[in-house]
């Protein structure tokens, strides 16, 4: 009766030890491929993130989707180790134009209700195939370095390391 008792409490410590260590297989797979939690660290993205907040990141939207106009995005700073996050603005083949403060994507205004402060002026550029142009929401004065500089310039699409959906600190809500 004793080995019964025995062999009943080690199934069981068993069955849960084998869910315990799937769930954190399973939350280290989902956390390193299909999402992640990133924090705001700068203004580059003001008044749409602020410093410190922390938002969700879809790794997954780039594998299933295209990138779109005015997505938000994150992608490995090309001059040092660290990640920026900017906003999708021209796709491969647009052209984007900044003119007396209004962007122009294909000869087009962009309706930029993010926009607190007119961006400067910007010479027409074509995107270049496979790549994206980025740029932050904070554009005024250098408060964005963003694909109008040359250390950044355009970035490959497959760098995009996925699309942040929503806040999730201090205050969630679902980004447009």
């Amino acid at each position: 009766m004793f080995n019964r008792i025995q062999n009943k409490v080690l199934r069981e410590t068993l069955s849960w030890l084998s869910v315990i260590v799937f769930a954190v297989v399973l939350n280290l797979f989902l956390r390193e491929n299909v999402f992640a939690v990133t924090k705001i660290d700068g203004t580059s993205m003001m008044p749409t993130l602020h410093d410190h907040q922390r938002v969700y990141l879809n790794r997954l939207a780039y594998e299933l989707g295209d990138p779109q106009h005015g997505d938000i995005t994150v992608f490995p700073a090309p001059y040092s180790d660290q990640n920026l996050i900017k906003r999708i603005i021209g796709l491969p083949g647009d052209t984007v134009e900044i003119k007396k403060g209004t962007v122009y994507v294909n000869d087009k205004p962009l309706h930029e209700s993010y926009i607190d402060i007119p961006p400067q002026d910007y010479p027409k550029t074509k995107v270049e195939a496979g790549h994206v142009f980025l740029m932050g929401d904070n554009r005024h004065l250098g408060g964005s370095m963003d694909s109008r500089d040359p250390r950044v310039g355009m970035i490959p699409i497959d760098e995009l390391e996925g699309r942040v959906d929503f806040v999730i600190y201090p205050h969630p809500h679902v980004l447009d």
